[in-house]
């Protein structure tokens, strides 16, 4: 029984060993430091000091008994396994202890769920009764709040647009006063109403805001239209400020044109009332030059220089040109706006100045007009169409208005025009005197006085046009006013010509050929001296043409005067000439002798007595040379032919040779 039971200690004891060599060996890898071994330490070593001493006892007894240390061992752990499956049975009542009460207050908390359930449940139902009872009133309601934010959206943009699309209670009170205050308030009121329309109108394309913008509109429209009235309405009052002879002008005035510019009927309507009170002051200040002249007597009145009538008329242009100058000076200032300057605007200007000296054309047309008609001198004529001629290019400068739109420079032209047509009414006058006077022209061909007294005032004239002609002159109208003028006398210069060859060719039974040749010469060599010379190059292309018929006329004289000394020297030249084969001609002695004779006596074979009525004696020795030279050649032809029949008959000739008849002649 010992022994078996020592197998089964031994057995048990091995077994033992060996699952507590491993535990053991489980235990000794296992790091003595860690918490979790710590707390199992502390929880044995609670057991152990609650169970050990009553063990040792037992062990002790055994050890009496003579049981070996591996039984106390056994005993041992089977007390402590014992003690431990007490503590976790223990433990276990105290869980399942502990557990209960948890059960029972999670039982409690069920319960408590389970009635708030169930009360839940009920207000569900009562909720969705509630639900359906309300939701057509919610569904109301969002729509009313939607509709609420969106008219408060509309109210802020209605409010924002009025804001700005509407003038303030200051502004339209500003416009609305009668009669207007015309200030900088009253301007910057206009203008804010006009930007504000024009912002509106452009808002016009938007579809759903046609109906308010055309009503915003409408009533800006009206607002604008009303201070645009008034703001008439005060420019032509002030007007009357520029009724004087000195206007002024505040800058108020100038600020309300420019406003009203951007209206053209009323615009318009401004500008004509001003140009009209220009109008009116300028004739009154005109009419007063003439008689009362300026302040205190200085300057004098221009009519106290009547009697002169250079000066007379010259004094009256001079004003108006001066007042031309000085209301275009004033009607830029009032009008022009350098930003927008425009070519309309200066027509407009233009138009406007043209009005203003309308009233000034009758009284000046009828003085000068008056003056000119009793001048019967054509340079005191030309002086005063000079004066006319400058003045016109002057105020074309100032004020070019479009032809038919001004009375004044139509007057101004007019009366060119006028004076011109009678200064060569005067000068036709004078021409006609001079081509009767051609009808008793006598033996000495001298050119009549009548035609010098012409030439000497062409000449004048011809002076003063030139020096009025700068070298710089560039512009058109002047340089069509010299053609003008040039023209008309060279047109009554050939007029002269061609009458002196008509009334020398009727003069045929009393003059030769060649001496009315030598009168045409004289009249153009009166001419040529008298006007050509004084025109420094006016008359150059006349004088071209002049030069032409001057020649031909040299030359066919030159000719004449060849027959006459052919006539006069008695010798048969006209055989001389003839072809190869004519007959030789015939000189008798007595022929020869008075040839000689004649030549002799330097009477009639004298080409110098013959061109002596030329009043040009330099063309007159060039003339009689030229015809000397022409009847030498002939009469060489004929000396030859003459000595060559004498040496076939073997007569001797006195003839002389032509050498020595060049000497004598």
């Amino acid at each position: 029984m010992l022994h078996q039971s020592q197998s089964l200690v031994t057995s048990g004891d091995t077994r033992a060993s060996g699952s507590l060599g491993r535990r053991v060996h489980q235990i000794v890898q296992m790091p003595l430091d860690g918490p979790e071994v710590r707390q199992a330490l502390e929880a044995l070593a609670s057991c152990y000091d609650q169970k050990t001493a009553a063990p040792s006892t037992g062990s002790v007894m055994v050890a009496d008994k003579g049981l070996n240390d591996g039984l106390a061992g056994l005993i041992q752990h089977r007390d402590v396994r014992g003690d431990m499956q007490e503590r976790t049975i223990q433990l276990d009542v105290e869980f399942a202890q502990a557990l209960g009460m948890v059960d029972e207050v999670f039982e409690e908390l069920e319960e408590s769920v389970r009635r708030i359930d169930e009360q839940c449940a009920g207000l569900r139902i009562q909720v969705n009764s509630a639900l359906h009872a309300t939701a057509a009133a919610a569904e109301q309601a969002a729509l009313l709040g939607e509709e609420q934010r969106d008219l408060a959206l509309r109210r802020k943009l209605a409010m924002s647009f009025i804001e700005r699309f509407s003038p303030t209670a200051e502004q339209a009170q500003i416009l609305a006063r009668s009669p207007p205050v015309v200030d900088q308030a009253f301007l910057e009121a206009l203008d804010s109403v006009s930007a504000v329309r024009a912002e509106s109108l452009k808002l016009m394309g938007v579809g759903q805001l046609q109906t308010a913008v055309r009503e915003l509109s409408q009533e800006l429209e009206q607002i604008e239209t009303k201070a645009y009235a008034g703001l008439l309405r005060w420019v032509i009052d002030s007007v009357r400020e520029l009724s004087r002879d000195t206007p002024e002008f505040s800058a108020q005035l100038k600020n309300a044109l420019k406003r009203l510019r951007s209206h053209k009927a009323l615009f318009e309507a401004a500008t004509s009332e001003i140009a009209q009170a220009r109008c009116e002051a300028l004739a009154r200040a005109f009419i007063n030059a003439l008689v009362r002249g300026g302040p205190n007597g200085t300057p004098r009145p221009i009519e106290a220089h009547a009697g002169d009538p250079q000066r007379y008329v010259g004094d009256m242009l001079a004003w108006v040109h001066q007042a031309c100058a000085s209301e275009k000076e004033l009607f830029d200032t009032l009008f022009v706006d350098t930003r927008n300057e425009s070519a309309e605007d200066k027509s407009e200007r233009a138009r406007l100045l043209a009005i203003a000296l309308a009233n000034v054309a009758r009284p000046l047309e009828i003085r000068i007009s008056q003056t000119s008609s009793e001048i019967r001198a054509p340079v005191a004529l030309y002086r005063i169409d000079s004066l006319l001629s400058f003045y016109s290019q002057l105020f074309n400068a100032v004020c070019p208005a479009p032809e038919s739109e001004s009375t004044f420079m139509d007057t101004i032209e007019s009366l060119c025009r006028r004076t011109h047509q009678q200064l060569f009414e005067t000068l036709d006058a004078m021409a006609d005197s001079a081509v009767s006077d051609f009808d008793t022209v006598t033996t000495a061909l001298e050119v009549p006085a009548s035609l010098n007294s012409l030439l000497s005032e062409m000449a004048e004239i011809i002076r003063l046009h030139t020096d009025s002609l700068t070298i710089s002159a560039t512009d058109s109208s002047e340089m069509r006013a010299a053609d003008s003028m040039t023209d008309d006398i060279t047109a009554l210069l050939d007029r002269v010509l061609d009458e002196a060859h008509i009334s020398a060719s009727a003069h045929s039974n009393t003059l030769r050929v060649y001496e009315q040749q030598l009168f045409e010469l004289n009249v153009l060599a009166t001419i040529h001296e008298s006007v050509v010379v004084s025109s420094a190059g006016l008359l150059d292309k006349w004088l071209d043409s002049c030069s032409k018929r001057e020649d031909e006329l040299m030359q066919k004289l030159s000719s004449e005067l060849v027959e006459v000394l052919k006539e006069k020297s008695h010798l048969p030249f006209s055989s001389a000439t003839d072809e190869e084969g004519a007959a030789v001609p015939s000189v008798s002695a007595s022929q020869i002798e008075s040839f000689n004779h004649t030549l002799k006596m330097a009477t009639d074979l004298d080409v110098s007595r013959l061109v002596s009525r030329l009043e040009n004696h330099a063309l007159a020795r060039s003339v009689a040379q030229r015809a000397t030279d022409m009847f030498i050649a002939e009469y060489a032809l004929l000396y030859s032919r003459i000595s060559e029949a004498g040496k076939e008959s073997g007569d001797a000739t006195s003839l002389l040779p032509p050498d020595t008849v060049a000497t004598l002649m």
